[in-house]
């Protein structure tokens, strides 16, 4: 099912507020509140976020971009999207801080100023509630399944934003040399193998700034097993890191290499619940369509710019089929 069209306006401005809450630098947020406190005005940094928070996001102004009466508005985004607006905006800012506490070494104040809490005592409750673990003891041994499930509702609602069909074009790729961790078993835990990614990374130098990050689709987890799903996580190396890493050392991690050629793209801006979407129009329309087949690799994503670096929303990501 399909939200309606005053409804996706509403989440696409939601995203656009969040966006722009990332975006202000918290040096600015502290000098503003620094110049308000010179004119006897006795205000913190965090209370300013919040005080805009509750403006930009009120049902005065969210009913407003939605053109619906307030009564009216209310109701409608809980029948369509199954939960209130504030509840669906708190799971966005706490699932967002889930990400930031797993994958990023933000400090909490931050985590918590960005989430919309004037307090981390109030974040950390929210959180609590949410997880069943403080942020400290989620950062430490996220409950990963928790997580995943936490998310199936937000998933459901993005899922439903309406979409033109996708632009698909065919490029000639370069064979790549790859650094690769293959994480096996559900998709719930992935976020365990990324984890562990992130810090091969990390000890070998290889930052997202500088070395492309790709993720292999072996298996579509709506057709296998949990036990059986298989995830590639990798990134590109040179011929001069090859010549000298000992990879022996990292037993989680393999050497390959995505093949050359043809191959169909589409380069999708937006968060992950829209990829698999994606995915199944290269398969079920895309190659009839062009006349293509299908290589004998599996579909893989180039990581452009992603999340919880930008919004998710924001996230730049390559959709790519080897072409025969």
């Amino acid at each position: 099912m399909a939200l309606s069209p005053h409804l996706i306006r509403v989440l696409q401005y939601i995203d656009l507020q969040l966006a722009a809450e990332e975006a202000m630098p918290a040096a600015a947020v502290v000098q503003q509140a620094l110049e308000q406190q010179k004119h006897g005005q006795q205000t913190q940094p965090n209370a300013l976020l919040t005080e805009a928070a509750d403006t930009r996001y009120s049902i005065n102004r969210l009913s407003e971009v939605a053109h619906w009466s307030k009564f009216h508005f209310q109701r409608q985004f809980f029948n369509q999207c199954g939960l209130s607006v504030q509840s669906y905006l708190r799971l966005l800012r706490l699932l967002r801080a889930a990400s930031q506490l797993s994958f990023r070494q933000h400090n909490l104040t931050d985590i918590a100023a960005s989430s919309g809490y004037q307090h981390s005592e109030s974040f950390s409750r929210a959180f609590r509630r949410l997880m069943q673990q403080t942020p400290a003891e989620f950062r430490s041994d996220p409950d990963w399944l928790l997580w995943q499930q936490q998310s199936e509702q937000l998933i459901k609602v993005r899922l439903m934003m309406q979409q033109q069909p996708p632009i698909v074009d065919v490029i000639d790729f370069p064979a790549t040399d790859i650094a690769l961790l293959m994480h096996r078993g559900s998709p719930a835990l992935l976020g365990a193998s990324i984890r562990q990614f992130i810090e091969f990374r990390k000890s070998q130098q290889l930052p997202p700034s500088r070395c492309a990050t790709f993720n292999l689709l072996y298996d579509d987890p709506r057709l296998t097993d949990a036990a059986d799903y298989r995830f590639g996580l990798a990134v590109a190396v040179n011929s001069s890191w090859l010549a000298q890493v000992q990879i022996d050392q990292y037993p989680h991690i393999s050497l390959s290499q995505i093949p050359g050629g043809r191959c169909a793209r589409v380069q999708h801006i937006g968060d992950d619940q829209q990829l698999a979407e994606l995915v199944d129009y290269l398969y079920q329309s895309w190659l009839e369509q062009a006349g293509e087949q299908p290589a004998d690799f599996p579909i893989f994503l180039q990581r452009k710019v992603f999340f919880p670096d930008v919004p998710a929303h924001l996230a730049q990501t390559d959709i790519l089929m080897l072409l025969q």
